[in-house]
């Protein structure tokens, strides 16, 4: 009895280093590609951030760099703008995204259009969509002369230059750009709600705001947290639309902490500075999603105890 149970272990454990071997296969290729593209770059940054480095001759200076960097304007110049992202994502971008998601799946008029017209964005590179904008914000470019035939010339505007402007003129882009991508998280999550709740719902009187509020939103909350987490990470991440618009300027007033980071390191050759700048947002945008995840990790906890 008790060798067949010891040759049942020893084919459970074979069985056991088999499949361990064949997931070690799959994970080795992914683990080597992230460590060659994400953790080495990361070292490498925090090892330059210590040094006063122009990409030839390096010397130690410790924390100067981030010492200078609190004191640097134009960091704080570029969280703001960053803040401004995160701003345009949270108050309006996924509510926008929540409510289109919602109108198209509840088999809306025109909904085959209205899908095209918000989720083509999405799988348009950005780098296109920026250069689209970039056209449209010109001098004569699209906006400016659709405003001066509808005879709104005192509304034309430098929309590339003018300070107060130039700052949302490049996050809009970015905000509308992005809506498609989460309107196909939220029309996907929204298809998993039994239609019989909805005709209940009708059946009682509620409207599509009623039904909005007590039935869709709270069946898909845990979605739109995560997306909340997605916005917060993307706003924190902004780069190509202020730097393919704009490269952060005019004077700066676009920047954000990712096109001043390239700024320093590769247009002022101050690659220790850069590399610290870089080694900052890493650390703000590692610490918003810690905190994101603790707060609705206590928001989900909560919710299931109320239940």
């Amino acid at each position: 009895m008790s060798s067949s149970t010891s040759t049942v272990k020893d084919g459970a454990r074979r069985r056991h280093r088999v499949r361990l071997a064949y997931a070690l296969a799959f994970l080795l290729p992914g683990i080597a590609i992230y460590s060659i593209l994400m953790l080495y770059p990361t070292s490498q940054s925090l090892m330059y951030s210590l040094q006063d480095w122009h990409g030839v001759k390096s010397k130690f200076v410790g924390i100067a760099n981030f010492v200078e960097l609190f004191h640097d304007k134009l960091v704080w110049i570029g969280a703001a703008n960053n803040l401004r992202v995160l701003f345009m994502n949270v108050v309006f971008q996924l509510p926008i995204a929540l409510a289109l998601a919602y109108m198209l799946s509840r088999k809306a008029r025109a909904a085959s259009f209205f899908r095209f017209v918000y989720i083509v964005p999405g799988l348009v590179g950005i780098v296109t969509m920026a250069l689209m904008w970039s056209f449209i914000y010109e001098k004569y470019g699209l906006l400016n002369s659709m405003m001066s035939a509808l005879g709104l010339s005192h509304l034309v505007q430098p929309w590339l230059s003018r300070d107060g402007i130039v700052q949302w003129s490049v996050i809009i882009p970015g905000t509308y750009a992005g809506v498609g991508f989460f309107v196909v998280i939220y029309m996907a999550a929204i298809s998993e709600i039994p239609d019989s709740l909805y005709e209940a719902a009708a059946l009682d009187g509620a409207n599509a705001w009623h039904q909005l509020i007590y039935i869709t939103l709270p069946s898909i909350w845990g979605v739109y947290l995560m997306t909340n987490v997605l916005g917060v990470l993307d706003a924190l991440g902004a780069f190509a639309f202020p730097f393919i618009l704009t490269q952060g300027g005019p004077l700066h007033r676009t920047e954000t902490l990712g096109t001043y980071a390239i700024f320093q390191s590769f247009k002022n050759y101050r690659r220790g500075y850069g590399a610290a700048i870089a080694v900052f947002h890493f650390f703000i945008a590692v610490t918003a999603t810690l905190l994101i995840r603790r707060l609705t990790r206590t928001e989900r906890h909560e919710e299931s105890k109320a239940l």
